[in-house]
């Protein structure tokens, strides 16, 4: 079952290396190792990673590969399609992949921690449908982003694991 799921991720990724090198192709650039790398490190990490953490993990794979070059790359692959770039933090971006095979969902953002945790509320998705219809609108897309406190803050399990957040 492991084998089948690496499978998947394997067939995934793929799928947007190919996705971004169409992109890239129809503006007339070329695919970098740097760019490749750098879509790479995105996957390694995972969702809700900012620019620093991408660098980072970037480095690991080529130590040639420079800040610039990571924003300048992260620019291209949101203009893609790819990402989507969130100002959860005031002081800099996170980045989440995005596409068709990717779920709805919203965001719950610690002000302390900075944990992100996506959810779905089938209850409040209905809600948000019939304030829109209320009000004379036809829902098309949205996004919720909610910021609160630990309840806890001492003894939040969350802190250790964010601290790159």
């Amino acid at each position: 079952m492991a084998n089948t799921a690496g499978q998947a991720k394997s067939a995934k990724h793929a799928k947007i290396h190919e996705a971004f090198d169409a992109y890239l192709a129809r503006l007339g650039l070329r695919q970098t190792k740097q760019r490749r790398v750098i879509v790479e490190a995105v996957l390694q990490i995972g969702p809700h990673v900012d620019a620093e953490a991408i660098t980072a993990q970037a480095r690991q794979l080529d130590s040639s590969v420079g800040l610039a070059t990571v924003y300048r790359t992260l620019q291209l692959m949101t203009a893609a399609g790819l990402l989507l770039e969130h100002s959860f933090n005031k002081d800099r971006s996170t980045f989440e992949f995005v596409g068709p095979d990717r779920e709805h969902h919203d965001h719950l953002i610690c002000n302390q921690c900075g944990c992100i945790v996506e959810f779905c509320d089938d209850s409040l998705e209905e809600l948000q449908e019939q304030i829109a219809r209320k009000l004379g609108f036809r829902l098309k897309t949205h996004r919720m982003e909610l910021f609160a406190d630990c309840t806890n803050p001492e003894t939040c399990t969350r802190r250790a694991s964010t601290k790159g957040h």
